[in-house]
């Protein structure tokens, strides 16, 4: 009696240890599959080619654009990096800031977190796989957009007969730094609006209104020390994540004057300061994505 009740019970737990449990590389496969799948993505990288296309088709026709090559090739490709950094990362922040809310949020929202968890997915693990699956989107978006402005830049040189400094691509790196970190705020600011909302809707929404949200701050700042004469005010501007990812160009640039187009720390701040607070919100961006997503039940 004792062995044949035992050894169902046996046979069971066996199977359950055979059973294949999903992997991390298997689950940022998924992921990256579902990106691939939405018919949003294409929309919005199709979108993103036309804006593009847009601003390249402006400066091809601009005559002030042409004699400044003519005239200082140095200043021409100042204006270039501060062009095209600024298209990158705006652009690519729209794009990240929407999917990366959407990919976390809509598991809450359409009801499958449940089924991922109950197939031993992991919390923790999901949330990484996603974050993994956007942040190679974000670098295939970086390694793309340099490839076709490499490629516009050259014939934009060809049609007016121009030529770029002895040293073209020595903030090259920088830029590309610059890039990286903004598109890594980015995702961790759309993702953790989504895991604060559990919602689609909510994510998409709170992670759209972040970055307008905090350029609006510097003004409201500026206004209230006008009207109090207190410093503090303009010290607070300084540990705002948009303003120092804004102002990076500022303070690592040297070499050049750059310029930024929206709005800075309203009191002067070195690289170090700038560094310390991004890297301070993306620790505590990441610290609450974490913490939600490992204590709090999933009811829905």
């Amino acid at each position: 009696m004792n062995s044949t009740a035992i050894e169902p019970a046996a046979v069971r737990q066996s199977a359950a240890r055979r059973e294949p449990r999903p992997s991390f590389l298997g689950s940022v496969r998924g992921e990256a599959l579902k990106l691939s799948r939405q018919g949003l993505v294409w929309a919005m990288l199709g979108l993103a080619v036309v804006f593009y296309l847009m601003v390249t088709a402006a400066l091809s026709q601009a005559a002030p654009f042409k004699q400044t090559l003519q005239r200082s090739p140095a200043t021409f490709l100042s204006d270039l990096y501060d062009i095209y950094q600024t298209v990158f990362d705006t652009g690519s922040g729209i794009v990240l800031l929407i999917l990366s809310a959407r990919l976390v949020g809509m598991e809450y929202s359409g009801g499958t977190i449940r089924v991922l968890l109950a197939r031993g997915a992991g919390r923790l693990r999901l949330l990484l796989a996603k974050l993994t699956a956007l942040a190679l989107l974000g670098v295939l978006l970086l390694a793309g957009f340099l490839a076709v402005t490499a490629v516009t830049v050259a014939l934009l040189l060809a049609a007016w007969r121009g030529t770029l400094p002895a040293h073209p691509w020595a903030d090259l790196p920088v830029a590309v730094l610059i890039a990286l970190v903004s598109t890594a705020a980015a995702i961790l600011v759309g993702s953790t609006a989504a895991v604060v909302g559990r919602s689609l809707a909510f994510g998409i929404a709170a992670a759209l209104a972040f970055y307008p949200l905090d350029n609006f701050l510097v003004q409201v700042l500026r206004l209230v020390n006008a009207l109090t004469g207190q410093r503090l005010w303009l010290d607070l501007s300084a540990y705002l994540l948009g303003p120092n990812l804004s102002n990076l160009p500022s303070v690592l640039e040297t070499d050049r004057a750059a310029r930024v187009a929206f709005a800075t720390p309203l009191v002067a701040v070195d690289a170090t300061h700038s560094w310390l607070v991004i890297g301070a919100w993306c620790a505590l961006l990441a610290a609450l994505s974490v913490v939600l997503t490992r204590r709090r039940d999933v009811l829905q």
